[in-house]
């Protein structure tokens, strides 16, 4: 039996693929320009500091987008604030106040408030201690890590598996620097988080560590897709595989993924989004896909072009 997220969609279902992973296939013979999959928001989100005065933190508007009046906005930044008293460190811009009351109405807003508050003022006080820490583990080669090691490493595991692909060992065995990196992430918010979040904190930040990468989408400008304001989990969408050759496009509208076919589509077909730029020649699309993603691309584009 699949486990996974229910797609609510008469459009989608999930099955197992002939490689074994699973994916999302079509239910139906599907016309052109079908929305046939919408993620209304993300499981866990960032946006970066430098860019959190230009991106509204409901919608994810950007502030110096072309598409934005330089009228409607101070110096292609955000006015209105949510600066709640006693979190001078932190703060949150929005486009409109509607998008202000929606997040407010939200508890996980002023919560992630205070969040980047604790957090703020721990990073300020490590700095100025200058601590840096030494008691992470070093391995040799690549083929001498194992999972058993990394759990180790971690000293903890979690039983309730999130569904969405676990990247973990795929991406430290791609770069050997990041378990450390993850290790000194998970012991910085140890001492820097509230009481009653650490009995959250190994599991979730193991975890969500463990999937960022291979599973997030970029949050872009959404113009030109210039700048990458941060990054999102929307853990529906993870579902759709990749090919060189999409036959579905996404549509960000606010914080939610849409998907729509890019062309039409028979029943019983995979359903696939590009994760890379396909203008790429194939050589770098493989490389790309391989650092970011741990696959090599077996798509009928990529065999084509490369016995050429």
């Amino acid at each position: 039996m699949l486990t996974g997220p229910n797609f609510e969609s008469d459009y989608v279902e999930l099955r197992t693929t002939q490689y074994g992973g699973r994916s999302l296939f079509a239910a139906r013979d599907i016309p052109a320009g079908t929305r046939v999959h919408s993620s209304p928001g993300p499981f866990a989100h960032v946006i970066y500091k430098d860019y959190r005065r230009e991106v509204c933190a409901q919608c994810f508007a950007y502030a110096a987008s072309d598409s934005v009046p330089v009228k409607a906005v101070q110096s292609r930044v955000w006015s209105i604030k949510c600066n709640p008293e006693g979190l001078q460190a932190s703060a949150a811009w929005f486009c409109s106040e509607d998008c202000k009351k929606t997040w407010e109405k939200d508890e996980t807003g002023p919560l992630q408030l205070q969040l980047d508050a604790a957090l703020t003022k721990a990073l300020v006080a490590s700095r100025r201690k200058g601590s840096k820490s030494t008691n992470t583990p070093s391995f040799g080669s690549s083929d001498d890590l194992t999972q058993d090691a990394i759990d180790q490493a971690w000293k903890n595991s979690w039983t309730h598996f999130l569904h969405i692909q676990n990247n973990e060992l795929a991406n430290v065995r791609e770069r050997q620097h990041i378990l450390s990196a993850h290790l000194r992430i998970y012991a910085f918010l140890c001492n820097a988080l509230p009481r009653y979040l650490l009995q959250y904190t190994p599991t979730t930040v193991r975890e969500v560590l463990a999937r960022d990468t291979g599973n997030a989408f970029g949050i872009w400008d959404g113009d030109r897709r210039d700048e990458m304001l941060g990054w999102g989990i929307w853990i529906s969408a993870s579902y759709f595989n990749h090919s060189c050759s999409p036959n579905i496009r996404k549509i960000r509208q606010g914080r939610a993924l849409y998907f729509e076919t890019s062309r039409a589509v028979s029943a019983g077909e995979e359903l696939y989004i590009s994760y890379v730029d396909t203008d790429q020649p194939v050589e770098q699309r493989q490389k790309d896909l391989e650092s970011s993603w741990f696959f090599r691309c077996g798509c009928s584009r990529c065999n084509t072009e490369s016995r050429a």
